[in-house]
């Protein structure tokens, strides 16, 4: 507490706290120095409030938080020579932050006042007056991998408000990584998509009037060599001939100098002659974005609210193009979007950083720019990223480990949105019907397995009756417990299972649990000790070969009458016990077990095993010897 009270004395105080809550520490160093009156030169203050680093990770919390509380004392202690202004700053790679900026007063030096007239003065980018028709969203994955539950949450919310806005979903194809895409890989994803539900109204399987929807295939059309000769022809893009070698002496200096690191190229002052020199040897190079100096962008982000970048704080000037022709993401994104009329750009806070690189492009392209809303990320119940250890598979992993699209749907919903209620449990034309981008939360998710699982299982317990033996059924056929998924027992069988199940994997484990009986194992079993030793289990077990005996267990198969009677009949022959004393001795004596469905339905559903059932059966008669046998009765 005492450093934070020595730094926000001083206005390169404040500038450092910013610093380090962003990770940015070679410029909170140089701006603690000059905060103690040292003499170290630093780079321009970062505007770290406009969200633009993408130092920040889930590590970083800490130091945010410890940001939090010095802000709070920074207000008291300068409020006389300061003014706040409120600002939401982006989550980037798991975090996200929500703080004040502190600008310094009119009495601060010329140059600042300069830069916070300018930021006053700043234009907000907005949706044009195209977006006014119909909202077109996309969703455009890259075919290096399979569709996993971040994908395929970005999809779904890009869906939703296509559906629930009467407007369109786009499917883009992003395969410029030749190295890495693959068309299986490509046909992965779209059956991920397919099994979720969610279609698109123009893509590369269907057509559509903006295609080709590949973005390998628009570059063999010239599409982004259009675009950037308009960028060359304007004086926003210029050829670059620095390798790597230079780029890293280049950042290793401003290491030195404890700067930020921020690309000057020599190329972007260039004459035509020293190109052409470049270009006669045979240099490679690449084509780079000539940033602006001092621009202040501001964003009315769907998600996060008002968010505001400098262009002096994103590195410098940008590669748009590769040296092997290939479109760089921010450019071919920005091409590809304003040619396809997308209104609306929903995507995870991870891309914020992205936003301002690709405004620059659309301004200077003329184009307009569509509104944006930056979804909070998922991450693993320790806040950290999420991984496969976390639950992050794919889509089809979950399919095979038995989880329905509905519940796939209905959890991923959750993450990050929800309608206000403490409903937890959806269809799909009920989502549509609820969404709307405002409830949308700013924070992160938590992917939570067991909730997941949760979820899924109600959604088993909505299969109807058909529904359930299809699925049901057509898992017992796949564990070779039945041969077809057909019959009174796999019906049985599967309306039974649709009530203790939460994934359709767990069906065959379920099964053979039920219809087992190990006699034997439950003796020796400390759980079940108590009965044993007290004489109750042998007690109900001659009641019960008793009441088989006078004929009362004849129709147990088909009249849920019998068990009752049988239930009465031990309770008065035991002297009037009741509840768990009565019940558990009986479920034990006839199962093995102390738990399971309703023992009508459990004898009506083993009654009709037959040929078609491949699993094994211990049926009531069998079981009552091996009761009789154990007690010597």
């Amino acid at each position: 507490s005492s450093v934070v009270r020595s730094l926000v004395r001083e206005p390169r105080g404040q500038v450092a706290m910013l610093a380090f809550a962003h990770n940015q520490l070679p410029v909170a160093r140089a701006a603690t120095a000059q905060a103690r009156g040292e003499s170290r030169l630093a780079p321009r203050p970062p505007r770290v409030f406009a969200s633009a680093s993408p130092e920040l990770t889930p590590s970083s919390a800490a130091a945010a938080g410890m940001f939090a509380a010095a802000t709070a004392v920074a207000a008291r202690s300068v409020r006389a020579g300061l003014r706040q202004r409120q600002r939401n700053v982006l989550a980037a790679k798991g975090t996200f932050c929500q703080f004040k900026r502190l600008e310094l007063s009119r009495s601060a030096s010329t140059r600042r006042t300069s830069m916070d007239m300018d930021l006053l003065e700043a234009p907000q980018v907005e949706g044009t007056s195209s977006q006014q028709g119909r909202p077109r969203v996309r969703f455009a994955p890259s075919p290096t991998g399979v569709l996993h539950v971040g994908g395929a949450r970005t999809a779904l919310f890009n869906w939703l408000f296509a559906k629930s806005q009467g407007g369109e979903m786009i499917l883009r194809v992003e395969d410029t990584d030749m190295a890495r895409s693959t068309a299986d890989s490509e046909a992965a994803i779209l059956e991920g998509l397919k099994w979720c539900g969610i279609t698109w109204e123009e893509g590369p399987d269907v057509g559509g009037s903006c295609g080709p929807y590949r973005q390998s295939e628009r570059i063999d059309a010239g599409i982004y060599k259009e675009q950037l000769d308009k960028l060359i022809a304007s004086g926003k893009a210029y050829r670059c001939f620095l390798t790597p070698e230079e780029l890293d002496a280049m950042r290793a200096e401003a290491e030195r100098n404890e700067q930020a690191f921020v690309v000057d190229s020599p190329w972007a002052r260039a004459s035509e002659a020293q190109v052409q020199e470049m270009l006669d040897k045979g240099v490679p190079y690449v084509y780079r974005f000539r940033v602006p100096q001092d621009r202040e962008m501001i964003v009315n982000d769907l998600v996060l609210g008002e968010v505001e970048w400098n262009s002096d704080d994103l590195g410098g000037d940008f590669v748009i193009v590769r040296n092997t022709g290939v479109p760089m993401y921010n450019f071919g994104v920005v091409v590809d979007d304003a040619q396809m009329g997308i209104t609306h750009v929903f995507r995870a806070q991870e891309h914020l950083m992205n936003t301002p690189r690709q405004i620059l492009i659309y301004e200077a392209l003329g184009l307009p720019v569509p509104t944006f809303g930056h979804m909070p990320l998922i991450l693993a119940p320790d806040r950290s990223k999420l991984s496969k250890r976390h639950g992050a598979v794919s889509v089809s992993d979950y399919q095979r480990k038995g989880y329905l699209a509905s519940g796939m749907v209905n959890y991923l919903s959750q993450l990050g949105w929800n309608d206000g209620t403490n409903k937890e449990i959806y269809g799909i034309d009920e989502l549509v019907e609820a969404f709307r981008m405002d409830r949308m939360s700013k924070v992160a998710a938590i992917f939570d397995k067991d909730k997941f699982k949760w979820v899924n299982g109600h959604h088993i317990r909505l299969l109807s009756d058909e529904q359930a033996v299809e699925k049901i059924g057509g898992v017992l056929v796949n564990e070779g417990l039945v041969k077809e998924a057909s019959g009174e027992f796999v019906r049985q069988a599967s309306l039974l299972l649709r009530d203790r199940i939460s994934v359709l994997t767990e069906a065959g484990d379920e099964l053979r649990s039920i219809m087992e009986y190990k006699l034997d194992e439950m003796f020796v079993s400390d759980d079940f000790k108590k009965w044993v030793e007290d004489g109750s289990i042998k007690e109900t077990a001659t009641c019960i070969l008793q009441a088989k005996a006078d004929g009362d267990l004849d129709n147990i198969d088909q009249d849920p009458d019998v068990f009752k009677k049988l239930s009465k009949r031990i309770s008065k022959e035991r002297g009037g016990v009741k509840k768990k004393a009565l019940l558990a001795p009986l479920r034990l004596c006839l199962t093995a077990s102390d738990h399971g469905p309703d023992m009508a339905i459990f004898f009506k559903m083993m009654n009709q095993a037959d040929e078609n059932v491949l699993c094994e059966v211990v049926s009531l008669d069998q079981r009552l010897q091996l009761l009789a046998e154990k007690f010597e009765l």
